[in-house]
C-alpha cells in the first residue's frame, strides 16, 4: 500500500511539469465497396480520372445547349504530406514527454484517403523524411499510395532513407531526392542476441523447457549461439521476406525482378548510384522540387496545401488550472453510433493484467483490458462488427487463453475479423484464433505454436555479492518459487504442466481451423511463418492489411458504411490514479517513465527485460523469439 501511495504521489507531482498532452481520433468513413467514403460528385470526378475521360461540369466539359454555364473552378491545389516520426500501432495515451503530434497507421491511411477523394486536390506531393514504421506499416502505406496514385498523381522526396520509405515512395509516379542524398537498401539482416555468457558472469543459472522442436523463445537465456532449429527458422523466413523485398521494388519501379535483385545487392546508394539503377527519377533541392512541382502537376499554378489532412492537437489552457486539470482526467474518445465498426489493439507482449508499458518500454496487451473491451462490444447494438489489430509476439499462456475466450463469445454475436500486422505469433496468434477469419500483412509473422516453461535461478548472483538464503518450506514442491535453481524432480513437473497447456493451445488451432489446417503438429512444434507462408498452409485466411480487414468486417455486417471506435480508450491520468499500480502496469511512476525514456530505441533489451519479469510472474509462456529484430 506505501508503494501504491507514493505512485500516486509521484503522478500528481509531475502534473506541474507537464508540457503538452493531446489525443485526438477522429472517425473514418469506408464504403463497403472498397473505395473510401466520398461525395457523388467526388466519385464522379474520380472514376472519370481513372478511365481518361471528363467527369461531368469537370473544365473539359462544354455544358448543353440551353444549359448554365458551370461555377468558376477553384485554383487546383497540391496536397503536401510529410510522413516522419514514429508511426503508431495505436492511438497514444497520456505520456510524460508528450507524443500527442504522433500519428497512428490509421491516421496516415485517413489522410491519403482524403487526397483521393477531395476533388479539390490535383496532385500530392509525399514528403519521406526518415519514419519509423515497421515493414508491415510501409506495406500498407504503400497499397494506400498506390490507390491515390490510380485517381491522381502522387511525388515522393527523399532526402534519405531506407526500405521502408523506400517502399512508400516507389509506390509514387515520380520519386525525387536530395542530389547529396543516401538510399540506405541492403537487404534484409537478422540480429540475434544471447545473454547466455552474461548470465554465467553474473552466476545467474537459466533454466527452461520447450515444448516444440522449433520454439526457441528461451535461447537468448540459456545457449551463446542459436540451435540449427532456430537458425532453419529465420533463414525460411529471411527467404520469404526478402523475395517480397525485391517483387515489391521490381512491381513498383516496373523493373525485372533479377534486375531489382542486382540493384538490392548493389546498395546502398548515393542519389547518383539510385539514379543509376533506375530506383529514384530525379535529383534535385527541396526547394526547387517544391517551386517546380506545381506547374508539372497542373500546366499552371496550384495551390501549395502543408500539411494535408493532419489533425491538430488538442489545445490546452495553462493559464486556467481547471482547464488543465480537465485536459489531465479525461481523453477525447471516439463516439459510438449507429452503426459502429470497433478497431481493438492488442499491441505488445501479453499480460495478465492491463494495457500498459512494461519497465524499459514497449506495449504490454493486457488481458483484463482486452477482455472487457470485448465484453463490452458483444453486449452493444451499436458496434455491428470488430477489428481485432493484432501487432503480438505472444507472452502469458494463461492471458492468452482469456482474450481468445473473450474474442470467441464476441464472435458468436456479431462479425470479428482479426488482423495481424507485424507479428501474430505464440501467444499473438493464439488470440486471433477466436476470431472467425484471419486477415494478415504478407511480411507479418505467425505461428510460433509452442510454449516455453522456466526461470532465472538468481542463487549464485546473490552469492557472488554477499547474499545468503535459507529454504524453510512446507509442502513437497514449495521450492519451485524460491531462488535455486529447480530439481530434476521439479523440471519433470513443470515440464509436464508445460505440455499441458501446450495441448490445449493446439487444440484451439483445430477447434479455430478445422479442414484449413488437417495436422496441427505440420505446423506446431514452434514453427514460425511469414503470412504469406502461413496462409498456404491455413493458418492465414487472406493476404491484406488493416483497410482490408475494415472492408471484410463491414461485408460481413452487410454495412455499406460505418463509424468507427478505437479501443482500447486512452487512458486519463484520473485512470491511472484510481487504479494504481497493477501487475505490469508500474507505468505511473516518473521515475519509471524517465527510465523507459532514457532505454528508448534498445528495443532487444526492453524485451528480454520484460520478459523476465514475466517469468517471475508465470512460468509458461507463449512467447516467439522476438530479440531478433528484421527490418528491411
Amino acid at each position: 500500500m506505501g508503494n501504491r501511495r507514493r505512485s500516486c504521489g509521484t503522478v500528481v507531482a509531475a502534473v506541474a511539469v507537464l508540457l503538452a498532452w493531446a489525443v485526438a481520433t477522429d472517425g473514418w468513413t469506408v464504403r463497403a465497396d472498397g473505395a473510401e467514403a466520398k461525395p457523388a460528385k467526388a466519385a464522379r470526378k474520380a472514376k472519370a480520372v481513372a478511365s481518361g475521360k471528363p467527369a461531368a461540369n469537370s473544365p473539359t466539359t462544354q455544358p448543353a445547349a440551353g444549359q448554365p454555364a458551370p461555377a468558376k473552378q477553384a485554383t487546383p491545389r497540391i496536397a503536401h504530406m510529410r510522413l516522419g516520426g514514429t508511426v503508431l500501432t495505436s492511438p497514444p495515451g497520456f505520456s510524460l514527454f508528450g507524443g500527442g503530434s504522433q500519428m497512428t497507421l490509421r491516421d496516415w491511411l485517413q489522410r491519403l484517403a482524403q487526397a483521393r477523394n477531395d476533388q479539390a486536390v490535383h496532385a500530392v506531393a509525399l514528403e519521406l523524411d526518415g519514419p519509423s514504421l515497421s515493414w508491415a506499416q510501409a506495406q500498407e502505406l504503400a497499397d494506400a499510395v498506390k490507390r491515390l496514385d490510380e485517381v491522381k498523381p502522387v511525388y515522393a522526396f527523399l532526402t534519405e532513407g531506407g526500405a521502408s520509405d523506400y517502399l512508400i515512395a516507389s509506390a509514387a509516379r515520380e520519386i525525387a531526392m536530395e542530389p547529396m542524398g543516401s538510399l540506405m537498401i541492403t537487404g534484409l539482416a537478422a540480429e540475434l542476441t544471447f545473454f547466455r555468457g552474461t548470465m554465467d558472469l553474473l552466476g545467474i543459472q537459466p533454466q527452461f523447457i520447450q515444448i516444440g522442436r522449433f520454439k526457441g523463445a528461451a535461447e537468448p537465456f540459456d545457449r551463446s549461439q542459436p540451435s540449427e532449429e532456430l537458425t532453419g527458422e529465420y533463414n525460411k523466413i529471411l527467404d520469404d521476406l526478402f523475395d517480397q523485398l525485391v517483387g515489391q521494388i521490381a512491381r513498383q519501379r516496373r523493373l525485372k525482378f533479377d534486375q531489382a535483385r542486382k540493384a538490392v545487392d548493389a546498395g546502398p546508394f548515393t542519389t547518383k548510384g539510385a539514379l543509376e539503377h533506375k530506383l529514384v527519377d530525379r535529383s534535385i533541392s527541396r526547394q526547387k522540387w517544391q517551386a517546380e512541382l506545381s506547374k508539372k502537376a497542373a500546366g499552371k499554378a496550384c495551390q501549395w496545401t502543408g500539411d494535408y489532412g493532419k489533425k491538430e492537437a488538442t489545445k490546452i489552457d495553462f493559464s486556467n488550472p481547471f482547464a488543465l486539470l480537465g485536459a489531465l482526467t479525461r481523453v477525447k474518445t471516439d463516439e459510438i453510433r449507429e452503426p459502429t465498426v470497433a478497431i481493438v489493439n492488442c499491441e505488445g507482449m501479453i499480460v495478465d493484467g492491463q494495457s500498459g508499458e512494461g519497465l524499459l518500454g514497449g506495449a504490454m496487451a493486457g488481458s483484463k483490458t482486452l477482455v472487457k473491451c470485448f465484453d463490452e462490444i458483444a453486449s452493444d447494438d451499436r458496434i455491428k462488427a470488430v477489428v481485432f489489430r493484432i501487432d503480438s509476439p505472444g507472452g502469458s499462456a494463461l492471458a492468452s487463453e482469456m482474450i481468445y475466450q473473450a474474442v470467441k463469445a464476441c464472435a458468436a454475436k456479431k462479425p470479428v475479423i482479426a488482423s495481424i500486422a507485424q507479428t501474430g505469433a505464440s501467444g499473438g496468434y493464439y488470440v486471433a484464433l477466436g476470431a472467425k477469419t484471419i486477415y494478415a500483412d504478407p511480411c507479418g509473422l505467425v505461428g510460433s505454436i509452442g510454449v516455453i516453461s522456466g526461470k532465472l535461478a538468481l542463487k549464485g548472483l546473490m552469492n557472488k555479492v554477499g547474499i545468503t538464503t535459507t529454504e524453510i518450506t512446507r509442502g513437497a514442491n514449495a521450492g519451485l518459487r524460491t531462488s535455486r535453481p529447480w530439481t530434476e524432480r521439479e523440471v519433470e513437473i513443470m515440464r509436464k504442466m508445460a505440455q499441458e497447456i501446450y495441448d490445449v493451445f493446439t487444440s484451439r488451432v483445430t477447434e479455430s481451423r478445422g479442414k484449413k489446417v488437417p495436422r496441427v503438429e505440420d505446423v506446431a512444434q514452434g514453427r514460425i511463418f511469414t503470412a504469406r507462408q502461413g496462409k498456404t498452409h491455413g493458418l492465414v485466411d487472406e493476404l491484406g492489411g488493416l483497410r482490408e480487414a475494415i472492408l471484410a468486417a463491414q461485408a460481413a455486417a452487410n454495412l455499406g458504411s460505418s463509424h468507427f471506435i478505437v479501443l482500447p480508450r486512452p487512458r486519463s491520468l484520473m485512470d491511472m490514479l484510481s487504479e494504481g499500480e497493477t501487475s505490469m502496469d508500474a507505468h505511473a511512476s516518473v521515475e519509471l517513465a524517465l527510465l523507459r525514456h532514457l532505454a528508448s530505441g534498445q528495443q532487444n533489451l526492453a524485451y528480454m527485460v520484460n520478459l523476465a519479469r514475466l517469468l517471475g510472474r508465470e512460468h509458461v509462456l507463449a512467447v516467439v523469439p522476438h530479440h531478433a529484430m528484421i527490418r528491411p
